[in-house]
């Protein structure tokens, strides 16, 4: 290979180097969140059975998120993973599901507290436990992923199934989250 060519082959990548580190500079500065849209924060509340609150739920860890609607959850020293029993968010390769995730991460953090509401079915087909998520100040996790638009309601079954497919068509309504912009 000649002289010049070897030249002008080095300035080539060089130059493309230059450009293609200016262009990733204000992506590696910028924080996680700052890459994503804005999410409008709806925090959603669902009214527990009758005579019940959230002290008569059973109480668990968290340990870990896996995605948009299950987390491994520590109950009575035993761990769980925890299917969230009234919402369906995007699953792995799915377009939202690391915004659903994401967000579930932010409403949930390891080592926080939550309470969990039984329904009618214990288990799901892949025998993850099935259960309503609560925060400590009453919040539904399941209500908010569906009221900010990072789920869908469950509809095959659940005490809160109506309520939870009215708040999926507010979200939808108001556009709010990323599944409001799919085709």
């Amino acid at each position: 290979m000649s002289r010049k060519l070897r030249n002008g082959t080095f300035l080539v990548l060089f130059v493309f180097g230059i450009v293609a580190a200016i262009a990733v500079i204000p992506w590696l500065i910028a924080a996680d969140d700052a890459r994503h849209a804005e999410t409008e924060e709806v925090l959603t509340r669902l009214e527990l059975p009758a005579g019940m609150t959230l002290e008569d739920l059973d109480i668990g860890v968290v340990e870990g998120i896996v995605d948009g609607d299950t987390a491994d959850v520590l109950i009575d020293g035993r761990m769980y993973r925890v299917r969230y029993y009234g919402v369906d968010t995007p699953e792995r390769g799915e377009r939202c599901f690391r915004e659903a995730t994401d967000r579930n991460r932010h409403l949930i953090e390891e080592g926080d507290e939550i309470y969990l509401l039984k329904d009618a079915r214990e288990f799901d087909d892949f025998t993850r436990l099935l259960r309503y998520v609560f925060l400590q100040d009453g919040t539904s996790v399941d209500a908010t992923l569906i009221a900010e638009g990072f789920g869908e309601a469950w509809r095959r079954d659940g005490r809160y199934r109506d309520q939870l497919i009215e708040i999926e068509r507010e979200a939808a309504a108001a556009g709010r989250g990323c599944l409001a912009t799919l085709d």
